[in-house]
Formats: structure tokens, C-alpha cells, sequence
């Protein structure tokens, strides 16, 4: 599983959207209305601030405050998707969601039964739905999962991987690999035969990973599309695994074939693709024209960011096609983008 793929992601991100939004509204409302939140919360019926304690302005606005950071907080998890992002976000609300519930249970009776029993329900509600998110997180990583997702002795590779490395170098890799994906992905098992280009690879795909100049829909599409041209068999599944928690859907995966002609696809969709496309034929061909309708949509270094990113996919697919490195798994149960060949007409002369 990718880092930054979670598990039923449309549950996460349901979740932590509607608790973006529950505290964007009310962070709001007690920030720059710190009186009207005291009397009047919950909208339309009011009481359950100021059955408790005196109205105090500056614990009011610094509640609202507060509320509104966990808002983006959570508003940028929902978006991203990110393991390690969710899994900090996830315990961040339950420190603060946990002992606010305990206090208010215990202080059931200064509201009637039909206000006591709403206070119940909505803040069990805050607490269960994230601590059931943050298990399916932990079970997610947890050994049993990480070996049922493990890959095969062997990978199908030409090159046998290094079951047991010396390096340190490589036995950090190996570490952080297994954190990330659950299990040392085959690639790099097989580069690791070679620890100082190794190196050079993890570095170049760290980087890679941690630049986000080009919007990451755009980036991704782009290179899922290179790995569907090269018919990469390992690519297409860890990218369309991938893709997922950048925003991209089956139907738009399934789009891709046929992109010009797609009506799911958005114009600067359609420009990334044809430009993936265009570096990924053999020999490439760039025409000056399509360049110049990527530079008026996209700065310098987005453009340098994106063709490094399709660069780099042309660079592991051809290098998992030549060692003869398979899937491992990752769409296992979901769509998974099939290779597709650049169409005749667009192709240049040199193509074979």
C-alpha cells in the first residue's frame, strides 16, 4: 500500500470532511461571534454553552481560534489522504475530542433529557468515528496485514532482490520501505544488488515525492499515463493504487485511453496526458506548439517538476520491463489501468 494511501478512503475522507467542517462553522461563529455562540449553540435551539459556566469574550474567541486550526487541519487530511498526515491528524482531534467529552458527560445535568441526550450522541460520535478510522490504520500496518500484502520470494525478477543487506545504507531503505508500502517493494530489492545507485535512485524519488509545485492530480495523471504507454505491469499497479488519493477515480483511470475524446477529463487533464504521451514515445517527440500551451498554463517550475516526474516514470518502467519485475499487488481488489499504445496518427515518424 502506498504511504499515502489509506484504507476505504472514502470513509476518511467523510469523516474528517464533516469534522473540518463542524469546527470551520462553529470556530467561525465563537471566533468573530463570541457572544452569539455563547447564547444562541446550537443553531436553532441554543442553551449549551451557556447553561455552564459565565460568558467569558476571550475564552470564547480563543475556542474559535482553536477550532478554526483543527478545521484546516483536518480540511488538508480530508484532502490529501496521507497516512502519516491522517494517522497525526486522527490522535491531534482525539487529545482534544476525548477529555471534551468526558467534561460534558459529566456534566449532563445542566440540560434537559432531550439536550442531554443529543450532547450523548453528537460528542460519542466525535470520539468513535476517529478512533475507528485511527484502527483501520493500525490494522492496515499492522505485521499480519504486512505479510498477507507481502511480495513473492522472487517478484518474477530476472535479478534476484537482497533478501538480507549488509549495507547500512540499504538496510535504512529497507526500514523506511516497509513503513511506507508494508513490505520491501521488488524494485528496490533488485536495485539493491548496486547500494551506491541505490542511493542515488532514493534520493531522486525522495525528492520526487516531496515536491508539490505541480498540482498532484495533474502530476499523477501524467505519470500513470507514461506507465500505461510503456506497458510497465509493476507501474500501472502501484500508480493506479496511488492515484486514488490524489483525487483521480476509475472512470477518469478509465478515461485515459481515449483522453482526447473523454468529457470526464478537464482541459489541463487532457494537456498533461498529451504531454506524458509525447515524452514517452520513442524517439520523443515535444512539438513546439504543445510546449508552448503548457507554458501558458504552467510556470517554470511546475514544468521542469512535471517533466521530471514523467521523466522519472519512463526511467522505472523501463528498468522494471528489462529485469522482468511484476505487480505486487497493490490495486489487488480495484481497477487498475491496462497498457495502451500512443495512437498511430499522433505518433511521430521514428516510432516502430
Amino acid at each position: 500500500m502506498p504511504e499515502r494511501s489509506v484504507p476505504h478512503p472514502g470513509a476518511f475522507r467523510a469523516v474528517l470532511g464533516a469534522l473540518a467542517t463542524v469546527q470551520a462553522v462553529n470556530g467561525a461563529w465563537a471566533l468573530f461571534f463570541p457572544r452569539s455562540f455563547y447564547d444562541d449553540f446550537p443553531a436553532g435551539r441554543g442553551g449549551w454553552v451557556s447553561a455552564l459556566p459565565e460568558y467569558n469574550e476571550h475564552l470564547m474567541t480563543d475556542v474559535g481560534a482553536l477550532f478554526l486550526a483543527t478545521a484546516v487541519l483536518l480540511a488538508v487530511a480530508a484532502v490529501r489522504l496521507e497516512r502519516r498526515l491522517v494517522t497525526v491528524t486522527l490522535v491531534v482531534w482525539l487529545l482534544f475530542a476525548i477529555p471534551h467529552t468526558v467534561w460534558h458527560l459529566l456534566h449532563l445535568d445542566a440540560h434537559g433529557t432531550g439536550d442531554a441526550v443529543a450532547n450523548v450522541v453528537t460528542l460519542a460520535l466525535t470520539v468513535l468515528a476517529p478512533a475507528a478510522l485511527l484502527l483501520a490504520l493500525a490494522r492496515s500496518s499492522s505485521p499480519a496485514a504486512r505479510a498477507a500484502g507481502a511480495a513473492p520470494a522472487n517478484g518474477g525478477a530476472r535479478i534476484r532482490g537482497v533478501d538480507r543487506p549488509r549495507n547500512p545504507l540499504v538496510r535504512y531503505t529497507y526500514r523506511e520501505t516497509r513503513r511506507r508500502f508494508g513490505h520491501v517493494v521488488e524494485p528496490v530489492r533488485v536495485m539493491a544488488n548496486h547500494p551506491p545507485l541505490l542511493l542515488g535512485y532514493g534520493t531522486l524519488e525522495l525528492v520526487t515525492d516531496r515536491s508539490h509545485r505541480m498540482d498532484e492530480r495533474l502530476k499523477e495523471l501524467a505519470v500513470l499515463k507514461a506507465a500505461q504507454l510503456s506497458g510497465c505491469e509493476w507501474c500501472m499497479d502501484f500508480g493506479s493504487a496511488l492515484v486514488r488519493t490524489r483525487g483521480v477515480g476509475d472512470d477518469d483511470m478509465r478515461a485515459l485511453v481515449d483522453y482526447r475524446g473523454s468529457d470526464r477529463l478537464s482541459d489541463d487533464d487532457k494537456l498533461v496526458v498529451e504531454y506524458a504521451e509525447a515524452m514517452t514515445r520513442t524517439p520523443v517527440d515535444v512539438p513546439d506548439e504543445l510546449f508552448e500551451r503548457l507554458r501558458a498554463r504552467f510556470d517554470e517550475a511546475q514544468l521542469v517538476e512535471l517533466t521530471s516526474a514523467i521523466a522519472l516514470e519512463n526511467y522505472r518502467a523501463r528498468f522494471n520491463w528489462a529485469l522482468g519485475i511484476q505487480s505486487e499487488g497493490f490495486s489487488q481488489g480495484a481497477y487498475c489501468v491496462t497498457p495502451a499504445a500512443a495512437p498511430a496518427e499522433t505518433a511521430s515518424p521514428g516510432v516502430g
